[in-house]
């Protein structure tokens, strides 16, 4: 599933942050991959320390005020379909605006 599509035209964002510097390498690699979200860096690892990533590949949802509400640290198979029903319980949560 991807997750990108799926929740188009939502009050969702993806976001990937690297950990370090990014080469210009990485911007073609990602462009090959056809990668639609935002890919930030975090050279000084703010995001990280204010996540608690503690590995990597970490996933988090945060809610519309910036609180992390589900933190997973690797990835499987079927992690999409967790992640997904972990942004549907936020989603039935958050007031409507």
């Amino acid at each position: 599933m991807e997750l990108n599509e799926a929740y188009e035209g939502q009050p969702v964002e993806f976001v990937s942050i690297d950990a370090g510097t990014r080469p210009g390498s990485a911007e073609t690699f990602l462009d090959e991959l056809g990668v639609v979200h935002h890919v930030l860096n975090d050279a000084d690892r703010d995001a990280f320390s204010a996540y608690g990533v503690r590995g990597i590949p970490t996933t988090c949802i945060v809610d519309h005020e910036g609180r992390l509400m589900y933190r997973h640290i690797g990835f499987s198979e079927g992690d999409e379909e967790r992640y997904a029903a972990e942004i549907e319980a936020l989603l039935r949560w958050m007031p409507e605006s």
